[in-house]
């Protein structure tokens, strides 16, 4: 799985950028990982969703359940 998530932080954003300073890099990849990846990029192991889109079911889910 890690393999999966370095190849795309590799793919969608690193090599289409050129860093100067090692500092940049880095907030560029923490950026990505917390902004794109980690919420709004699209998972397979989610049916194609982003993670924040299943969160969001799932909590919607929760309150219905204790509706019921």
């Amino acid at each position: 799985m890690a393999e999966s998530a370095f190849s795309s932080l590799k793919n969608e954003m690193y090599h289409h950028r050129a860093f100067t300073h090692r500092t940049t890099a880095r907030t560029a990849v923490v950026e990505y990982i917390e902004t794109w990846y980690n919420r709004r990029r699209p998972h397979t192991h989610n049916g194609g969703i982003s993670p924040l889109a299943k969160f969001e079911q799932y909590q919607e889910a929760q309150i219905v359940a204790l509706a019921a």
